[in-house]
């Protein structure tokens, strides 16, 4: 009896495989960077967004509490607590730009290092490039971070009046006014590297 040899054929689906990462396309690796590059502005965004978020939400509390006329010690412990939190939600609301700064930084082919350095290109501080656009609204969110600092500055001082120096109070109350005192400085910072310049070569 002859058998005949059957031979095998792969499936076509298997001459179809992907290539490796290695070996795809450039345009595969760059519709991957863009994905990339469009998930991390969104969550830039995202973040910035939840700060503003939380600075309301700490405005609020703030009018609450100074409706009461609450011990020093009790006073100084609140204030403590609004500035920790306010700093966190100010370090998101700057820490967003510098993010989103990434993309929107001029082209910088063909210019002088002189050029690149009037243009702020590079890290100064948080890491804010001089060019970068900050709304009027930015502007207005940022004047709201330092006024709602001032007021828990202004709070963290009254109870500190009313407290022994050497009570764990009082330090409470010292930390919330350097807290605030940051927060302030940031703030400064952000607006005024953020500013947009123009130049003519």
């Amino acid at each position: 009896m002859i058998v005949g040899a059957i031979q095998a054929r792969p499936p076509e689906t298997t001459m179809q495989r992907k290539l490796p990462a290695n070996q795809q396309t450039p345009d595969d690796a760059s519709e991957a960077l863009d994905r990339l590059a469009n998930f991390a502005e969104s969550a830039a965004h995202s973040r910035k967004a939840f700060a503003e978020e939380r600075l309301k939400q700490i405005k609020e509390q703030m009018a609450k509490l100074m409706l009461f006329d609450m011990a020093p010690g009790a006073l100084a412990g609140q204030s403590a607590q609004l500035a920790k939190e306010l700093a966190a939600a100010a370090s998101d609301f700057a820490g967003s730009f510098k993010a989103l700064e990434r993309f929107r930084q001029p082209a910088t082919d063909g210019l002088s290092l002189a050029q690149q350095a009037y243009l702020g290109i590079g890290d100064t501080g948080m890491g804010f490039a001089a060019n970068t656009s900050f709304s009027d609204a930015d502007h207005e969110t940022a004047s709201r971070f330092v006024s709602t600092a001032e007021q828990i500055a202004s709070l963290a001082e009254k109870a500190a009046g009313g407290l022994n120096p050497r009570d764990a109070a009082s330090r409470l109350a010292a930390g919330a006014r350097d807290a605030a005192s940051g927060i302030i400085g940031l703030m400064k910072e952000l607006r005024e590297t953020s500013a947009s310049q123009s130049f003519y070569w």
